[in-house]
């Protein structure tokens, strides 16, 4: 199981280095843009590049057996995002109390032809966890089928971040095989992440494997607000 993630990782961080052959960034199989279980656009755990659109609010719920989390992130501005959520423990990270966590994200670069989406951005800003702001920037791309010469599409994320990052890169990809289903690995501080997402119209539900051991489970819906 382990070599099959690394293997699909390598093929994120390896497709970077391919040439696009559009003059413009096409279609992703799907725009979803989903929080992930700290409550940042992106994949389980990982930040992406991308933040949500602007006017567009996720609200979302999940957890682990270690704990539950929900909140919501919204699109502000043009390229800035900005989420709050409260995070329950039950023996996992934070401690025993409910946490407060303030999420921000911006996009210093657009995706567009051969380059990647650029991002900055910090997880529990106000370091409620105790593990300091997990401050982060990550590039992000979108693959088309023809360009990797596979029957799915790819996004590839890579970057490098403190707090719960670890001080050290961390990467991570997600197949699409249409434009509702999609499979994610991902590696961060030291642990490795696998899980699967369905998307359907505004609604959104992932699957999550922790470390290759521990189930976790999310819902979020879209909406906008005027």
């Amino acid at each position: 199981m382990r070599k099959a993630c690394a293997t699909l990782i390598a093929l994120a961080l390896a497709a970077f280095a391919l040439p696009a052959h559009a003059a413009d960034v096409q279609q992703p199989a799907t725009t979803a843009k989903v929080p992930n279980f700290f409550g940042s656009t992106g994949l389980l755990e990982l930040p992406s590049a991308y933040v949500q659109n602007n006017g567009q609010v996720s609200a979302f719920v999940g957890g682990t057996d270690d704990f539950v989390i929900g909140g919501v992130v919204g699109g502000i501005a043009d390229r800035f995002e900005l989420g709050v959520s409260v995070l329950g423990n039950t023996g996992g990270i934070g401690g025993d109390d409910a946490n407060v966590l303030v999420n921000a994200k911006y996009q210093i670069l657009r995706e567009k032809r051969n380059l990647p989406a650029l991002a900055v951005g910090v997880v529990d800003a106000a370091d409620q966890l105790d593990l300091d702001p997990s401050w982060y920037v990550v590039a992000s791309k979108y693959f088309t089928k023809s360009e990797i010469e596979q029957r799915f599409a790819l996004k590839g994320h890579v970057g490098f971040g403190g707090g719960l990052y670890g001080d050290e890169p961390f990467g991570g990809a997600e197949l699409f095989f249409d434009r509702h289903l999609s499979a994610m690995a991902e590696f961060r501080d030291g642990d490795i992440n696998v899980g699967a997402r369905y998307s359907y119209k505004a609604f959104t539900a992932t699957l999550a494997l922790f470390d290759l051991s521990d189930i976790g489970g999310q819902v979020a819906y879209a909406f906008r607000f005027k």
